[in-house]
């Protein structure tokens, strides 16, 4: 009988295992996965360039703790200085398209108003032929891993109005693999155990693993993504209560897919995010490889459409686009690629969650705790930190608060 069993070792995970041991606790964290890290994970081929969450989103975020704590280095990223590119054209930074772009966004992130999807919004107030309409769609796209069809911009606009993080971003020179480290320090953590279901009642709980083996523990922290508990898994035995099915269904579930290509030398003129009029969306160029490299993005239901491609033909399709962009020859300096995308992994369904319309307080009925079984993870924060790695590591605390206030007030 353990105190405290852990289902998955992702940020939210890990941070509740830490903040259970700083309490003289000693929590069973158990991992579907062969690694720790959930998804943050570095690419160390040419430096450290991050196939999942890549910056530390807000001067102010939790996720300082552990980077502090283990001395990595970072950098500030600006998105204030984001370019656009149309037909192999990059629009001047004083362009009225840019300007407009900037102008349509900032609706959208500040709307007060009934319930309506970012794409409606924006559809009502300029042509949708409009390049600046475009390139907004496809921006809020990208960045919320959403459909802007289902996007809410009411939710949106709330959210942001909540977070306390900063507007800052930085990027890991180190990588975001060594702050997991940082994290999993001291943790009992079994990898590639793979819980199928979950019994409990208001006594306690247990897991049984696929393949066999099972551990009985007091309290149950979940960090499952919404992606797989929208799919039924694990079983929970009896089921989760209708209200709180029906808050996981709620919860929309983003799509991306990013490339990462690495080149001999540096063809492009310097620059920090560039929006594009192509398939692959957004390019942003990573300060931390040792080789110049470029990073594609692409946000929102093109990401399963690009997925579809395969890898060869997302890093063709890549180069092509880049050589067109920038009228360099990109295959002929390339030194190879590779795509990253979460919604075909079993163990995520997904890249991060967004807030469709009428979402309502599906995140904190999700949150609420229901007898010994505690939830954490980035769909979780009710605080406006939703889909970043600090919001995840913030859930951890709260749930591993929550196994604390209980088991103090009756003997373990």
């Amino acid at each position: 009988m353990h105190d405290t069993i852990i289902i998955g070792a992702g940020a939210a995970g890990l941070a509740a295992g830490q903040r259970l041991r700083a309490a003289g606790r000693t929590p069973l964290i158990l991992e579907a996965r062969d690694r720790i890290g959930g998804r943050i994970h570095t690419d160390h081929t040419h430096g450290p360039v991050e196939l999942g969450a890549e910056f530390i989103h807000g001067e102010r975020a939790a996720t300082w703790e552990a980077v502090r704590a283990a001395g990595l280095r970072t950098v500030g990223w600006s998105d204030d200085r984001r370019r656009f590119a149309s037909g192999g054209e990059i629009y001047a930074a004083d362009d009225p398209v840019t300007s407009r772009t900037a102008a349509l966004f900032a609706i959208a992130t500040s709307y007060r108003g009934p319930e309506i999807s970012v794409a409606a919004l924006i559809d009502s107030l300029v042509a949708l032929d409009d390049p600046a309409c475009r390139f907004a769609l496809r921006w809020l796209a990208n960045l919320e891993a959403a459909d802007t069809q289902l996007l809410s911009a009411a939710v949106l606009t709330h959210e942001r109005e909540l977070a306390t993080s900063g507007d800052t971003n930085f990027h890991i020179l180190d990588g975001y693999d060594r702050v997991v480290v940082q994290l999993a320090d001291g943790l009992d953590i079994r990898l590639s155990q793979a819980v199928e279901r979950v019994a409990w009642d208001e006594a306690g709980g247990s897991v049984t693993l696929v393949g066999g083996g099972a551990h009985a523990a007091r309290h149950l922290i979940i960090t499952v993504p919404v992606g797989v508990l929208q799919t039924g898994r694990p079983i929970f035995t009896p089921p989760l209560p209708a209200k709180k099915r029906a808050a996981i269904d709620a919860i929309a579930v983003g799509h991306v897919i990013k490339l990462m290509l690495w080149f001999d030398h540096q063809f492009w003129p310097d620059f920090v995010v560039l929006s594009t009029d192509g398939r692959i969306v957004t390019w942003w160029t990573v300060a931390s490889a040792a080789t110049p490299t470029l990073m594609g993005y692409v946000g929102g239901p093109a990401a399963l459409e690009i997925a579809a491609l395969g890898e060869q033909g997302v890093i063709s399709l890549g180069l092509s686009e880049l050589s067109q962009l920038f009228g360099a020859d990109a295959a002929a300096a390339s030194l190879g690629g590779r795509i990253s995308g979460w919604s075909e992994n079993p163990w995520s369904l997904g890249a991060y969650t967004y807030s469709p319309v009428g979402i309502g307080n599906a995140r904190a009925i999700l949150a609420a705790p229901v007898g010994p079984l505690h939830f954490a993870g980035e769909a979780t924060p009710t605080n406006g930190h939703i889909a970043t790695v600090h919001g995840a590591i913030e859930s951890g605390w709260r749930a591993a608060d929550e196994v604390l206030a209980a088991t103090s007030r009756k003997p373990i």
